[in-house]
């Protein structure tokens, strides 16, 4: 059982903390590309504790800034989308996906001290309907390579959740096999839209809705292989037939 004192090092992930710094070596989601969609696409996201604004440009550029304008610290989330960046709503001062000032429109004609202002700002990178972020220091490293980020939308989807915990308790109930035939479990499989994409379907060449697999078989034999990107965890469910239902579940070390 982890101490008090190790428990808050592990979960405390703000600017500065033991454990912020580590996760920020790391590329990290911060939104999904369908909350980018529509006429005015900026979005504002707290990550790691940092409150920021993601936005796309004219050009379809990701920009992910610190959100409040780092002249009078106007909320740049309601910053108007032209002219390659995003302008602050209090004195216009404009900003491009990387964070670099581009216009001061207060400043004399002619003068250039906006090339000497840089709003903070990360890299971002868009992949299979996911945006992830880098904010650590200096060059990002490769987001790497796995079957989520190449499948076709037959075979995978994006989703996500408000969950009232720290990064940790989230990571362990979402790397967890035992709990889905009791947090999940239905009993009807009337309509299996209600229970989203992951219960949703039907166990694969069997035709029987996952639901009531989860409902009939509610203690899986658990196995763990260690993975070159972390662990897979396989949850077997014994079927009538003499088949048996797997569930696998991947964790992507440090923390998805």
């Amino acid at each position: 059982m982890l101490s008090a004192e190790m428990n808050e090092r592990l979960t405390r992930v703000g600017p500065g903390t033991p454990c912020g710094v580590l996760l920020r070596n790391y590329w990290q989601p911060v939104a999904l590309t369908q909350e980018l969609a529509g006429p005015r696409p900026v979005k504002a996201v707290r990550i790691l504790g940092e409150d920021l604004v993601l936005f796309r440009d004219e050009v379809g550029r990701l920009g992910l800034i610190d959100r409040h304008c780092c002249h009078r610290g106007a909320d740049l989330r309601f910053g108007r989308l032209e002219n390659g960046g995003i302008r602050c709503p209090f004195h216009g001062w404009l900003f491009d996906v990387n964070g670099a000032c581009m216009e001061q429109p207060a400043e004399p004609v002619g003068s250039t001290f906006h090339r000497k202002v840089r709003q903070p700002s990360y890299p971002c990178n868009e992949v299979n309907g996911v945006i992830f972020a880098y904010l650590g220091v200096g060059d990002p490293p490769p987001l790497g390579s796995m079957d989520c980020f190449t499948a076709p939308t037959s075979h995978s989807f994006a989703f996500k959740g408000l969950l009232e915990c720290n990064w940790l308790q989230g990571l362990e109930a979402g790397i967890d096999p035992a709990h889905a035939s009791f947090l999940h479990r239905v009993f009807e499989d009337e309509d299996n839209e209600v229970y989203g994409q992951q219960f949703g379907a039907t166990a694969a060449n069997t035709g029987v809705p996952v639901t009531q697999v989860l409902r009939d078989q509610p203690v899986p034999r658990i196995e763990v292989e260690e993975t070159a990107y972390g662990l897979r965890l396989l949850a077997l469910r014994d079927l009538d037939d003499g088949r048996s239902h797997i569930r696998v579940t991947n964790l992507a070390f440090p923390n998805a």
